[in-house]
């Protein structure tokens, strides 16, 4: 062997030592509390393969959900070894996506037999006058049984519309702890809405 071959295999093995150690130091700043702007950095750079499975569409809020997945997992210590970050949230995205990919069959699947479904137009619009209010109130029960915070944020984000940044500097958030606040009180409603939901088909039972 040559060489400047020798040199660049060493070179090349040193390089890759380097990164493991870089991803080893990141995830004990993870566990410990810190870090998280890095761990974004690292599920942004998934943001390719979520957009050719899943499209463009709320592209961020997913790249979101991979971050808040991989912290999740790593405080928990799903991780066993450090050095492997990118096969763990590689291993987390696809899970990520094979779960949306199944839940959006899902959501056909109940759909789709309503969409087809021949119904005089004034009962159409009654039946559907009576769902948006119960909705209504479902989402306002869910809301006020939520933390103050979380509520807060999602009123302000989905109800009135604020932006990122007029939410953050009216809740003296970085951004951040406002993804990580959103995300949290996302994953809490749809907890609450279906248990609410459960709830509320076994007494019409």
């Amino acid at each position: 062997m040559q060489e400047g071959t020798t040199t660049t295999l060493l070179e090349s093995r040193q390089d890759f030592a380097g990164a493991n150690r870089r991803f080893a130091e990141l995830v004990e700043k993870v566990r410990l509390g810190s870090g998280l702007e890095e761990l974004y950095a690292v599920a942004k750079g998934f943001s390719f393969f979520l957009m050719r499975q899943l499209g463009k569409e709320d592209l961020q809020d997913k790249v979101h959900d991979i971050f808040v997945a991989t912290a999740q997992a790593i405080r928990r210590g799903k991780l066993r070894d450090p050095e492997r970050l990118i096969p763990f949230v590689t291993k987390v995205t696809r899970f990520y996506t094979y779960s949306e990919i199944e839940r959006r069959s899902q959501n056909r699947r109940v759909q789709g037999p309503l969409e087809h479904t021949n119904v005089p137009d004034a009962r159409v619009n009654l039946e559907q006058t009576a769902y948006r209010k119960q909705k209504v109130r479902i989402v306002r029960d869910i809301l006020h049984s939520m933390d103050d915070r979380d509520c807060d944020v999602l009123r302000r984000f989905y109800i009135q519309e604020q932006s990122k940044e007029q939410i953050c500097e009216e809740m003296r958030l970085t951004n951040t702890q406002f993804r990580l606040l959103k995300s949290r009180a996302k994953s809490r409603f749809a907890k609450l809405g279906t248990v609410k939901l459960r709830d509320r088909s076994s007494n019409a039972a």
